[in-house]
């Protein structure tokens, strides 16, 4: 008899809820009366038999407009793999409707129920003689839905023609996807820099202008997390998070300097890794960064350290952060005029956090999907889940911070997710990706069978 394969997984994220006209839930696969399910193999009584049948339609590439019913296809098989694009495929005697059909999408049905799709592929046409007569038959296959998401590559943040640009495209706390949205305003610590030669009471803590400051500039102040005495803050980490506008394509100098240490991030790419190390003065030496940045709005991210560090500060803990940008590079002519940002009440902070915060990967798909249509890819698709919840409404952690490199494909990228985060599964019917926290939905344990197999002796094979 033809071979109709099929299996009881349904992809990553869970089982999908076949029904049959006399048993809801259940999957049949054998005359023996008993029955395949999800869960494994259990004895059913003969009045609620039924013989799955399985059909084959084909779509138009949306997957949307039903193309054709390959009514003679036979070698009819599917196969869906956990966190895997799956795959399909199907023979039909070779005719002209069969060449030029309009498919592009394969479903496969068993009995009312649509169980996995796939996009096609490939055709491939075979002679075959039976007897005296020979004839032609045409091979349909392709892989499942998701294998479009490799058609999409990961850009940088911004597109190619943004600066500051990367190799890698990171989702963290400092990447602009990640929202303030309800962080606290930074307070201010210190409303002035005094000047360097003040010596009479001299000057040891870090108000002075580091050395390397533009000294024509004075204004911008020294921010923290909490209005607590500067002197003896307490030790650990503050994210200060604000943005600026550039006017044109060209060339910024960022200032900046902490007590006791700090490292900066532009657009999500790392600019400055911590200013010190432990016992060092950090504070006495202004940092800066000349980077490239296009023409519109862009996002500062700066991790302040506060630390007793004995040999800087005997005795004391600082939480301090200073910042300012400017623009033009070296040699640039630094004041309140050619300022775009500095540090003062308006940046927005968050306070010593046990655990930094990062976009979710409901966010980071929504994202990149967002992305890819713009540049004209993944045209028609859509996601089942949101920023905030996944597709079983399920909140997503906030705690996880990816870094992709730039021309990975999207379905690495959900490969690499589904690692640690994430199960996924793209919808038979239409252009829909499901994606669930990982590990939330029961997975199947699926297995292909040929329909009237006799399912004793192959509980009695998979035991062996």
């Amino acid at each position: 008899m033809p071979s109709e394969t099929f299996d009881t997984l349904t992809g990553t994220g869970g089982p999908v809820d076949f029904t049959t006209s006399t048993a809801a839930g259940e999957m049949f696969f054998d005359t023996l009366f008993r029955a395949a399910t999800p869960q494994g193999f259990r004895a059913v009584a003969s009045t609620t038999f039924s013989q799955p049948v399985l059909t084959v339609e084909g779509w138009d590439a949306a997957n949307n407009t039903l193309v054709t019913t390959f009514t003679d296809s036979f070698n009819r098989q599917f196969q869906d793999g956990i966190s895997d694009t799956g795959s399909g495929q199907l023979s039909l005697l070779a005719t002209d409707s069969t060449l030029d059909d309009g498919a592009e999408t394969i479903r496969f049905k068993i009995d009312d129920t649509y169980a996995f799709a796939v996009r096609l592929e490939r055709k491939q046409f075979e002679s075959i003689t039976v007897g005296e007569e020979a004839d032609q038959i045409v091979q349909m296959s392709g892989r499942g839905l998701v294998a479009e998401w490799e058609d999409a590559v990961v850009y940088p943040y911004g597109g190619l023609s943004q600066r500051p640009i990367s190799d890698s495209r990171a989702f963290t706390w400092a990447s602009p996807e990640l929202s303030t949205t309800g962080w606290p305003v930074a307070v201010t610590e210190l409303t002035e820099l005094a000047t360097q030669e003040q010596i009479d009471p001299p000057l040891h803590a870090p108000w002075f202008p580091p050395l390397g400051w533009p000294s024509n500039d004075l204004s911008p102040s020294w921010i923290w997390s909490r209005g607590q005495n500067s002197t003896n803050m307490p030790a650990g980490s503050s994210l200060f998070r604000s943005t600026f506008t550039a006017a044109s394509t060209g060339r910024v100098s960022i200032f900046y300097t902490a007590d006791s240490r700090c490292r900066v991030w532009l657009d999500g790419v790392m600019l400055s890794d911590w200013t010190s190390q432990p016992n060092e003065r950090s504070f006495l030496n202004a940092y800066r960064s000349t980077p490239v940045v296009s023409a519109g709005n862009h996002t500062i991210a700066i991790e302040g350290d506060s630390q007793a560090w004995i040999e800087a500060l005997p005795g004391s803990i600082r939480g301090l952060v200073v910042c300012a940008v400017y623009t033009g590079g070296v040699g640039g002519t630094f004041n309140s005029s050619s300022r775009l940002l500095m540090t003062d009440s308006t940046w927005k902070c968050l306070d010593y956090p046990s655990v930094y915060p990062a976009p979710t990967p409901g966010k980071i798909l929504s994202t990149l999907l967002t992305e890819a249509q713009a540049r004209g890819t993944l045209t028609g698709w859509s996601l089942g889940c949101t920023d905030t919840v996944d597709s079983a409404g399920q909140p997503w952690p906030v705690d996880a911070a990816y870094v992709f490199r730039v021309g990975d494909t999207y379905l690495s990228v959900l490969k690499a997710l589904a690692d640690v985060s994430i199960d996924f599964r793209a919808r038979p019917a239409g252009k829909i990706l499901d994606v669930w926290v990982k590990d939330t939905v029961t997975q199947a344990t699926g297995v292909g069978f040929t329909a009237g197999t006799d399912i004793l002796e192959l509980e009695e094979t998979l035991s062996i």
